[in-house]
């Protein structure tokens, strides 16, 4: 079986589809952790936002929640991007 480099992110992606709202909160923590992303909350030094950078993609929200809701829109436009870009490579 050959893995590709965006294997990890279109699974996860997919499984975090499946999961309720606090899931998904503790899934993001645990890719974030295993793959050196950020998920920082609001602090008085900082932004007043969630910041999520994960797999490359950048999304705030005033909520974590709004932050993994923004980053979930931003990933499946990123999904659909690379699926048009194989297709006009094919």
């Amino acid at each position: 079986m050959t893995l590709h480099i965006h294997d990890r992110f279109h699974r996860f992606l997919t499984n975090l589809e499946c999961l309720d709202c606090a899931g998904q909160h503790d899934a993001v923590v645990a890719e974030v952790l295993e793959t050196y992303g950020l998920f920082r909350a609001p602090s008085g030094r900082r932004s007043h936002l969630w910041e999520l950078d994960l797999h490359d993609i950048n999304a705030i929200g005033a909520s974590a929640e709004e932050a993994i809701a923004n980053w979930k829109r931003l990933a499946h436009a990123k999904t659909r991007s690379m699926q048009s870009a194989d297709g006009d490579a094919a």
